[in-house]
């Protein structure tokens, strides 16, 4: 074999991997791509992969900026929410002296209620707050913080 023919056998070879090598990065990247934009039983293209995988990275990228629009909204609901929970409990320390029994009442209710709910609260996400406070909501017991509440009447 010539010098001419081992240059043009390794250029071949070359050649052979590199194909080999970009095949092999389509197929990876056809796997990554989600069962419904997956090309089940048909020989697809190497630009349609290319095509499906840019569609679905859009897709990410707006459930991305979705998720993150959502997420600020929830902070400042938070937000809000911790302001209201301190402007409560100012009000609920300046209008203590003069309240009426049942004013006493309710508040311990609620505070018996709050303080059960905090334990079990999780704000990670939307879900999260969504799942804890159903679940708070059908497996509390109310006797509780129903006889907190009158043992402030049997105490006046």
């Amino acid at each position: 074999m010539n010098q001419s023919d081992r240059k043009k056998a390794t250029h071949l070879r070359c050649e052979r991997q590199r194909r080999e090598a970009i095949n092999s990065g389509y197929n990876d990247l056809k796997d990554l791509l989600p069962a419904n934009s997956s090309f089940v039983g048909c020989k697809t293209t190497n630009a349609a992969i290319l095509f499906r995988a840019a569609d679905y990275v859009k897709q990410l990228n707006d459930e991305i900026k979705k998720d993150e629009e959502e997420l600020s909204k929830m902070q400042t609901q938070l937000s809000a929410l911790e302001l209201i929970a301190q402007q409560y409990e100012t009000f609920s320390l300046d209008s203590k002296p003069e309240a009426p029994i049942q004013v006493e009442m309710l508040e311990k209710f609620l505070d018996s209620c709050f303080e059960n709910f905090s334990k079990t609260f999780d704000d990670k996400d939307y879900q999260s707050v969504t799942r804890s406070f159903l679940q708070w909501v059908e497996t509390t017991d109310l006797q509780k913080p129903a006889q907190d509440m009158i043992a402030v009447a049997k105490n006046k």
